[in-house]
């Protein structure tokens, strides 16, 4: 009898298994059996029979970790690639990036300065400009939609690992209440929390820890808990701290928010994210913004310095300004590069010259600080990303700072709001300051060599190869990632492939179990038919 209960839990056991071949996450599941304990007798040890132990799950906890930490990995790489693709695309096609408008700009200008009278070569010039800065523009727009889309996706994501982390704190509370009342593991209920702890992993990673009454924990990071027990931690979303125009995961321990930069959360989809935010996105508006920066400075400090179409009046800012001269002002500064490597940060500022030394303030108040030329700003033990030189340079000593001067500096997301300013082709100023006529070329050929002029990264690139870096670096890091999908999703479907060999259903190897427990089924059955015809044969010898 026990042999025939045994057979039939096998069958229903296998039957389970075959139902179950499609069902994602599912185990395949045996039984395991043990010998009754034997009967002693005059004759010796008779056996008793079979029992059931248990309905187990076949897995290993080694490759399920295998593929939990590979496929976050490859969540992250997808993310990262998909959205870092699109921003190289975007800086180096010629119809949306830089490159293409500053090329027409100082092509204009070198036109400009081969016929300064020409209007339509002045109207040439003044389009070029606005083309310029609306490029500009126009890609500052996009990456700081695509930073927005970004904080969005952000939100999503951990409003959906809140869901799950519920269902798994849910099921938890159920299998502990199952197993300790019936002392055996729930292998359904476990396997449908497995699948909720790969579809979290693959939003954030997360380390999970068995405990004795059956439950999962799951943490985030460095061991920030997600799911303890019964109870699930809410994720949030907070401001960076850094840059409130940014969106990081946080979680609510205990009513207290803990902010997950991206040195914690490293995989998963919220990983891609902040890592091609930091690597690639922040580091572009960071780049764009600095070289519009640069070439406002740059243009207008030679623009200002020429005469207009009458030879007389003073040319003034070609574009917005970055820099400007308050009252009584005399000259001009030059931006320096960060040694810090900080990116500029997104204030304005106003900076003095006393003749030896700058004095810095920064518009929310912070500062002043003392800094002599070519040392980066730094105010209250933050490296501002720029530094200052009291001489512009060429192409007039007369650009040279007065001492008592003072500036305003609009760095405060200056590739947002730039402009050309001129609204008339007699206010551009191609002629020197000392031309007698229209006819004199000076200024324009001054901001034609500005193509080739060594001016940003301390005075070692031009806008083209600055901008060209940005591109170089985008490429270089989209690459990368792409490579790291690709080793990844390699990764994965190899120890995919191995856990399936543990845990998987094989319908060729059920339909064995399946007929082996059907012959012992009825195996069972003949003894018990044997017995049965002899205990009748006793009872017909004693009647």
């Amino acid at each position: 009898v026990t042999g025939l209960n045994a057979a039939q839990v096998g069958i229903r056991t296998t039957q389970h298994n075959i139902a179950n071949v499609n069902t994602t996450g599912y185990r395949r599941q045996e039984v395991n059996y043990s010998a009754n304990p034997a009967q002693f007798t005059g004759g010796g040890y008779l056996g008793t029979g079979v029992t059931m132990d248990t309905v187990r799950r076949v897995y290993s906890q080694f490759l399920d970790n295998e593929v939990l930490q590979d496929q976050a990995l490859l969540s992250r790489y997808e993310t990262y690639t998909a959205q870092a693709t699109q921003i190289d695309k975007m800086l180096g096609d010629s119809g949306s990036g830089l490159s293409s408008a500053l090329d027409a700009f100082f092509n204009a200008a070198n036109e400009l300065s081969s016929d300064p009278t020409s209007n339509a070569a002045r109207q040439n010039f003044m389009s070029a400009g606005r083309n310029l800065a609306a490029r500009v523009t126009s890609l500052d727009s996009k990456l700081r939609e695509m930073r927005e889309q970004g904080n969005k996706d952000i939100i999503t994501l951990t409003e959906r690992v809140n869901v799950l982390a519920a269902q798994v704190a849910s099921l938890n509370n159920t299998i502990a209440r199952d197993e300790a009342m019936n002392g055996r593991p729930a292998n359904d209920l476990r396997d449908q929390r497995d699948v909720l702890v790969a579809e979290i992993n693959k939003l954030v990673n997360v380390s999970q820890l068995q405990q004795p009454d059956g439950s999962l924990n799951l943490y985030i990071g460095s061991g920030q808990g997600l799911v303890v027990g019964t109870k699930a931690y809410e994720m949030t979303t907070a401001l960076d701290p850094d840059d409130p125009s940014l969106r990081l995961p946080a979680l609510d321990v205990g009513g207290a928010t803990l902010i997950l930069s991206s040195e914690l959360v490293n995989g998963g989809e919220l990983g891609g994210i902040l890592a091609m935010r930091e690597e690639i996105l922040q580091p572009a508006l960071n780049d764009l913004n600095r070289i519009a920066i640069g070439i406002s400075i740059e243009v207008n400090a030679i623009h200002r310095n020429g005469l207009q179409y009458d030879a007389t009046t003073a040319g003034g800012d070609f574009f917005t300004p970055a820099v400007s001269q308050q009252a009584g002002a005399t000259g001009w500064i030059r931006l320096g590069e960060s040694t810090s490597g900080a990116s500029i940060l997104p204030y304005n500022y106003t900076a003095s010259w006393d003749g030896a030394q700058f004095t810095v303030t920064r518009s929310d108040g912070a500062g002043p600080v003392v800094v002599n030329p070519g040392d980066e700003v730094v105010i209250g033990g933050v490296a501002q990303g720029f530094s200052l030189y009291p001489n512009p340079g060429e192409p007039d000593a007369s650009f040279a700072a007065g001492a008592g001067s003072t500036w305003d500096l609009n760095f405060e997301n200056y590739s947002r709001t730039m402009r050309m300013t001129l609204t008339s082709t007699l206010e551009v100023a191609a002629a020197g300051p000392a031309a007698t006529g229209p006819g004199d070329a000076s200024n324009a050929l001054y901001l034609a060599q500005l193509r080739n002029s060594s001016i940003l990264n301390n005075g070692t690139v031009s806008f083209s190869e600055a901008f060209s870096e940005t591109i170089a670096r985008t490429a270089s890091r989209a690459a990368e990632a792409d490579m790291s999908r690709g080793a990844y999703s390699a990764l994965v479907e190899q120890a995919t492939a191995s856990q399936l060999e543990v845990s998987g259903v094989n319908l060729d190897e059920e339909a064995v179990n399946l007929i082996k427990f059907q012959q012992a089924y009825q195996a069972s059955a003949r003894a018990i038919q044997v017995a049965s015809s002899l205990f009748d044969e006793v009872i017909g010898i004693l009647r």
